[in-house]
């Protein structure tokens, strides 16, 4: 297992983010990064990712969302997308991508596995609400035996990932069908939220709001920020 420093921080690569969160999340924790689709969460996801393995850390990206192609399609519209590709060629990002064919025949064992190498650090989980689609349909019942079911599995996913060290980024859709107890269950175990949303004043502006964030002095409100050829930037009000 893993030595874990209570006060380190694991920076996310997105200076503007790192500010708000006394320099980055802390070692070993489970953030959620929760938001509606194509407001940002994966490229914040791939800020992470680049940023462990420039440290020379092991980093995983596991994707249920979005085939291989559209992944790189996306990488290509950022300018450290070929340093990703890179550092894959390396072995120090690993990208899993799968069909919900071949991730049925697998998720059981999935975390497990990751878990078992012990030179991984980061953990990117895109989207965790698709991890339990197909976990003989716990996410399609509000029934309270349900409901229980879906608390243990989260809350084992969650120990295997503190047990080993790995600091996990889990980004959560919330606009989806999933029920809102998904999301609220989630919000309720992680160790710190860090929401991305839409705001309307006339123009569509991207807001970043950290909701919580264990053992860390955060920044109370929320800032803009953009999505360029560099990705992510957060942005001072004015």
């Amino acid at each position: 297992m893993k030595k874990t420093k209570s006060k380190s921080r694991v920076s996310t690569g997105i200076t503007g983010v790192d500010s708000m969160i006394d320099g980055g999340l802390p070692h070993g924790s489970v953030v959620g990064l929760s938001g509606p689709a194509g407001v940002g969460k994966s490229i914040f996801a791939m800020h992470f990712l680049l940023e462990g393995a420039k440290n020379g850390e092991k980093c995983v990206y596991i994707c249920l969302e979005e085939p291989r192609e559209n992944i790189d399609r996306n990488l290509s519209n950022l300018k450290f997308g070929s340093q990703i590709l890179e550092f894959e060629k390396k072995g120090k990002i690993k990208i899993l991508n799968f069909s919900y064919n071949d991730y049925e025949k697998i998720h059981k064992d999935l975390f497990h596995k990751i878990a078992e190498d012990n030179k991984v650090t980061r953990l990117v989980v895109d989207s965790f609400n698709g991890f339990f689609t197909y976990t003989t349909g716990v996410a399609s019942s509000e029934s309270t035996e349900q409901n229980i079911l879906l608390r243990k599995m989260i809350s084992n996913s969650f120990d295997l990932f503190r047990k080993q060290g790995l600091t996990t980024l889990l980004t959560l859709e919330n606009d989806t069908e999933f029920p809102n107890y998904f999301n609220h269950i989630v919000s309720f175990m992680v160790d710190g939220e860090i929401n991305l949303d839409f705001l309307s004043f006339g123009s569509i502006e991207r807001r970043i709001f950290v909701k919580k964030m264990r053992w860390t002095k955060q920044y109370d409100s929320s800032l803009p920020f953009e999505i360029g050829k560099n990705g992510i930037s957060v942005k001072k009000e004015e």
